[in-house]
């Protein structure tokens, strides 16, 4: 039992290591805390060369320059002057510092030029009870092969899919609201919960028409495509599907399964299409700062955001009545801009809390 605690201990400790790294580094300047800025870049370089030496890493120089090496005291967690002084051509000052390695090797990623595939998106696959001719149908088996149907297309076109029990309880949801429309904020945020880029929504009405030796069915069935990460609909489509059986149950399953997979096809390049653009170009985010509406402070703000690898842009909408909201256009997940948020606020020594979070807005507060 002891060996066992032994290695556990050694294990998390060997990971603290490799987290934050002790680095030696001198820096020069014309005051002491320029030199020491010089030196806290130094480290960070240091650790840059040991991320960027791999043949597989190919990052662009200025890239470097700009979202990292612009900003290293934000990798340096903590440092201690060893050694400084002062000559004729300014201060000098050695520190051990410790260096976020982690944190610097996301980064770092984020910049590679030559990457791993994005792959394809995950999708969140919903029945909304809501609809014309929904009452028509309720409460029939058939249901479940529509979500069939769309789920072995989905997947069979290397689609990620979350999980069936996910999908039940956001429909639940939706039912449970008596609402005509479902609303995209709601829809979004369940869907990012589960970690899906795309929420898609599927209805279904129909007919039943009575033959001499079988039934006939005609189903109409209709989907909406969310991007949850914007709180957009993106893209909705429509099918009909018809089959006959000795019983209805037989037809039913039969034009829902087939219903199912016919409707996936119309919308996959709108999927991959709206996906690589965002994987590109970044995905329009919207941030609201309660406690900021001074301009140097919402300058310096924009200014420190923009560094970050995933920012393509930020910019200032609007301020006023001690709030400023600005726009953001990144490349990553909303998990991720706001660790970025909170990285941009410590950098100029602010303390952040997030308020809350709608799709692709988020609120805090600056305390």
């Amino acid at each position: 039992m002891k060996k066992i605690l032994f290695a556990m201990l050694a294990f998390m400790l060997l990971g603290a290591t490799v987290a934050l790294a002790d680095v030696e580094a001198t820096g020069e300047g014309p005051t002491k805390e320029q030199a020491l800025t010089t030196a806290m870049r130094r480290a960070v370089e240091q650790g840059v060369g040991t991320f960027v030496k791999s043949n597989t890493t190919v990052v662009d120089s200025q890239l470097v320059e700009d979202k990292i090496l612009s900003h290293s005291k934000g990798y340096v967690t903590a440092y201690k002057i060893i050694k400084e002084g002062k000559g004729d051509d300014g201060y000098s000052v050695t520190i051990s510092a410790k260096v976020d390695n982690k944190t610097l090797k996301n980064d770092i990623d984020a910049l590679t030029i030559l990457r791993k595939s994005v792959g394809n998106p995950r999708i969140l696959v919903a029945y909304s009870k809501k609809g014309e001719g929904a009452k028509v149908l309720k409460d029939k088996d058939f249901i479940e092969e529509i979500y069939n149907g769309i789920v072995e297309s989905l997947t069979d076109k290397q689609f990620r899919v979350v999980d069936k029990s996910a999908a039940e309880k956001f429909a639940q949801q939706v039912a449970a609201t008596h609402e005509i429309d479902v609303d995209l904020n709601q829809a979004a945020a369940f869907g990012l919960k589960y970690n899906a880029e795309y929420t898609l929504f599927y209805n279904v009405s129909g007919e039943v028409k009575e033959g001499a030796v079988g039934k006939g069915v005609k189903l109409r069935i209709k989907t909406q495509l969310i991007d949850n990460t914007r709180s957009q609909v993106i893209t909705s489509k429509s099918v009909e599907s018809t089959s006959s059986g000795q019983t209805l149950e037989n037809a039913l399953e039969k034009a829902a399964r087939d219903g199912g997979k016919k409707i996936v096809n119309p919308m996959i390049e709108v999927i991959r299409k709206n996906w690589m653009d965002m994987q590109q170009n970044g995905s329009l985010y919207t941030i609201v700062i309660d406690g900021v509406d001074d301009p140097e402070e919402i300058a310096n703000f924009t200014g420190m955001f923009e560094k970050f690898p995933l920012v393509n842009d930020a910019k200032e909408l609007e301020s006023g009545g001690g709030k400023t909201t600005f726009e953001a256009t990144y490349k990553g997940k909303r998990d991720q801009l706001d660790r970025d948020v909170i990285r941009a606020a410590k950098e100029l020594g602010w303390t952040v809390k997030k308020l809350r979070a709608e799709g692709a807005r988020s609120s805090w507060k600056k305390q």
